[in-house]
């Protein structure tokens, strides 16, 4: 980390602990508070501590560790707090502040749950999840202070809970090829990175950013599915598409929820296949895919899709299935391989004058019998030649 970021991060430390308002890293490590601190290590046994100060707290062999009310400065180690080999720590009304990694949790069985807590990182991460690991947490207020550092990771069979609470980062918000849910929080981060093998479920949530969700390809060849689930969620991204797909195949769900993006696209796919499942949702925005992708799209209870699909004929397959009392409002030409109408009437489409091109081949398209279609707004339902 440079020079600088550690400053600052001392800067922080001696603020929170109203010992000085500023002073350099030399001075931090001159200070009666850098020379009272300790490092905490338990090996078994189960142990509960309240109001401790420490630089550096290691958990391992199936220790149990309840800490409240703790203090954990570091500015020496790889990071502030460590816990694996099976090991329980619950972290109640702390404060954990690290120039590298804030917390690790670590192989099977080990469990953290932290509530109440301040969590920040100069680090590539603030919160590591790995190998089988579990991290619960509430009501907490997470941040990376570096330049370009992801606040969250969450890979190898590890599981994240997140509920309450708040995230900022310059860099992504969660990383992730694991179980991660998300419930009545806020992040303002750069992205949310989920990899194949990731099944993610955000609750209630709004999500501030400047690239959106991003599902991408993983490197372990056994994980080959991301599964993304939204509720109630808010999401916007400054530039670029919603939720972005590269190399990868995914299923999205979005339920209750409405997102809008008007200048960009709100889904774009590179070489992806990608189901999407619209209940009682309301989505705005273009839909771009590749000549490498395929694309199925559900909308159903409800649900209101406004925008255009595939308007440059490159996707190598598109199917639209639209649902009674649902609506897919069109705003520009748009070419699908099949359509699927549960209301013949053609109410399920607004095509505000807009032509819709059809595959003849396509057998769910039978229906139409190779004619072009009068919608009841101007627009066609036409054979493509």
């Amino acid at each position: 980390m440079r020079k600088t970021g550690a400053i600052k991060l001392i800067i922080i430390i001696l603020l929170m602990s109203a010992v000085l308002v500023s002073c350099t890293e030399e001075e931090y490590r001159a200070s009666r508070l850098y020379k009272s601190l300790t490092s905490y290590e338990q090996k078994g046994e189960t142990v509960a501590l309240k109001n401790k100060k420490y630089n550096k707290i290691d958990l391992s062999k199936k220790a149990i560790l309840e800490i409240s009310k703790g203090q954990i400065y570091n500015a020496d180690f790889n990071e502030a707090v460590n816990i694996k080999g099976a090991s329980t720590a619950s972290i109640l009304n702390s404060e954990i502040i690290s120039k590298t990694l804030a917390v690790r949790a670590a192989e099977k069985d080990t469990v953290v749950n932290v509530i109440s807590t301040n969590i920040a990182s100069y680090g590539d991460y603030v919160i590591s999840v790995t190998d089988n690991a579990v991290f619960t947490g509430s009501s907490l207020n997470v941040a990376n202070l570096g330049d370009t550092g992801a606040a969250i990771q969450v890979t190898s069979r590890a599981s994240l809970v997140l509920n309450n609470s708040n995230v900022n980062a310059k860099g992504a918000g969660v990383e992730s090829d694991s179980l991660v849910s998300i419930s009545s929080s806020e992040m303002t981060v750069e992205s949310l990175k989920f990899y194949e093998g990731a099944a993610v479920t955000l609750d209630d949530s709004r999500f501030y950013t400047l690239h959106g969700i991003m599902l991408l390809d993983n490197s372990n060849e056994n994980l080959i599915h991301v599964s993304l689930n939204l509720k109630k969620t808010k999401l916007t991204a400054d530039n670029g598409a919603l939720v972005s797909m590269i190399d990868t195949k995914a299923s999205i769900k979005l339920e209750d929820t409405t997102i809008s993006q008007n200048e960009y696209n709100v889904i774009s796919l590179k070489n992806s296949d990608v189901t999407v499942t619209l209940c009682k949702s309301n989505v705005e925005g273009s839909i771009i895919a590749d000549d490498s992708s395929s694309l199925n799209i559900l909308i159903k209870d409800g649900s209101t899709f406004k925008g255009y699909i595939n308007r440059d004929n490159k996707a190598k397959t598109v199917t639209v299935q639209i649902e009674e009392n649902s609506i897919w409002e069109v705003t520009s030409d748009s070419y699908v391989r099949g359509i699927i109408l549960k209301d013949r009437d053609l109410s399920g489409i607004k095509s505000n004058g807009f032509t819709i091109f059809y595959d003849t081949k396509c057998v769910t398209n039978s229906w139409m019998e190779k004619s072009t279609i009068n919608l009841p707004d101007g627009g066609k339902l036409v054979p493509l030649k």
